[in-house]
């Protein structure tokens, strides 16, 4: 099945491929997204590749995965990520993004979440979607409120938001 291209207002959202694991490494080595989406740990290379064979896999059984964030130019460097993955060994999902540090505080987390959302309800069956952030994320916190997100619960080091299916 695999996943489509998507456009916003001020985004092209892209399905990864095997060529992204440069630029996802490098994202998600910068301090400031490593802190909250690694728990500070700085990932091998090789970890980026198994998460991109991953998302390939779930996006042509499952129609899930993730999407890489441009500007208007699909040429321009890597603004971030967005999409959904199975949460742990169940068959719930959740939704992830993240932004390269210059980017954050202009929406584009919710704007690209919500197309991404848009496509999980248009495209599949899945009846809900949660997030799920560290304590004190409270950007990300933001971000899933905009989306009409319900809190669920909070531990010692996670927040859980949760989204059900639209009616109708």
């Amino acid at each position: 099945m695999g996943l489509p291209v998507l456009r916003t207002r001020r985004l092209i959202l892209r399905p990864w491929t095997k060529a992204d694991a440069a630029a996802l490494h490098e994202l998600w080595t910068t301090p400031e997204v490593r802190r909250y989406l690694w728990d500070d740990v700085v990932i091998e290379r090789d970890t980026v590749e198994q998460v991109i064979a991953s998302h390939l896999a779930t996006s042509h059984e499952h129609g899930i995965g993730y999407w890489a964030l441009h500007g208007s130019n699909e040429t321009e460097p890597m603004t971030g990520f967005c999409g959904f993955r199975f949460i742990e060994a169940s068959p719930e999902i959740e939704l992830l993004y993240g932004l390269r540090g210059e980017h954050w505080g202009k929406g584009l987390a919710t704007e690209a979440s919500l197309a991404a959302l848009e496509h999980l309800w248009r495209s599949t069956g899945f009846q809900r979607v949660y997030a799920r952030t560290d304590a004190p994320n409270a950007k990300s916190v933001q971000v899933m409120r905009r989306l009409s997100m319900t809190h669920e619960s909070t531990s010692a080091n996670l927040i859980t938001y949760v989204l059900p299916r639209p009616l109708g």
